[in-house]
């Protein structure tokens, strides 16, 4: 009977110690995910704060004028933005690729359904960059990601939708990144240029257009100092991808 009795009690205590433990892990769970998600929309907010701050001090004076298409593929022959595309590599769902960054492979890999998923992009000879573009849940946004030195350059955008893949002038001084909003007739261009110091882009101090006139579906140098742009409203038509009221607009980077 005594030994029944201790049996009971040493169960109980065992049950109840398990208890305390399964407890304290659901409490650990609970903690650590709203704490990521705090961490998270903080950062956001800090670096949307910030690219508001360098959007009003570094205006991007552009004037556009309207040219004919034949102009525009006329100077599209002589343009390349220098990016390479890996056919080996391919964006696949519930997969990843690999990449060479400091001479070591690293994996970037993409979810089930494409959910948070990193999209390859080619790679930017001149600069030694891969492009890349990250897609959360609610957001994307792209990068470029050094070969050598593994130093990772976002590009900013004002919409969730990521940037496309960004344009190099012709002397290799200056980058043009864009990107349009989903919802709205909006539109945004970031300017980055060569510092004379490090002879790199700086990609911290970079000037902005912004418009809600038309959405961009390119954009190529002239020359130098002259950009040409692919521009439309919406897309429409009976399979809902065709480019509606598409034009085409010159201007002067001063």
């Amino acid at each position: 009977m005594k030994k029944a009795q201790i049996y009971i009690v040493l169960l109980l205590i065992t049950t109840l110690s398990c208890k305390d433990k399964v407890s304290e892990k659901l409490k650990n769970i609970a903690l650590v995910e709203p704490k990521t998600e705090l961490i998270t929309e903080i950062n956001t907010l800090d670096n949307l704060e910030e690219q508001k701050k360098k959007e009003g001090d570094n205006k991007l004076d552009l004037t556009f004028s309207p040219i004919d298409s034949t102009q525009y593929f006329d100077y599209k022959k002589k343009y390349s933005n220098d990016v390479t595309i890996d056919s080996l590599i391919i964006n696949k769902e519930n997969s990843f690729f690999t990449l060479s960054i400091k001479n070591t492979e690293k994996k970037f890999s993409c979810g089930i359904d494409f959910n948070n998923c990193t999209y390859y992009k080619g790679y930017l000879n001149s600069l030694n960059k891969y492009v890349l573009t990250y897609c959360g849940v609610l957001y994307c946004g792209t990068s470029l990601l050094d070969k050598n030195t593994g130093i990772q350059n976002y590009l900013e955008s004002p919409f969730d939708t990521e940037c496309e893949t960004p344009s190099l002038s012709k002397d290799k001084n200056k980058l043009i990144s864009y990107s349009s909003s989903v919802f709205d007739k909006e539109s945004f261009i970031g300017l980055y240029k060569k510092n004379t110091e490090t002879q790199e882009i700086d990609f911290e101090n970079y000037e902005t257009f912004n418009t809600s006139d038309w959405r961009i579906n390119e954009i190529i140098w002239v020359d130098d100092n002259f950009i040409a742009l692919k521009i439309y409203d919406k897309y429409g038509g009976i399979t809902g991808d065709k480019l509606m009221n598409v034009r085409y607009l010159k201007s002067k980077i001063e």
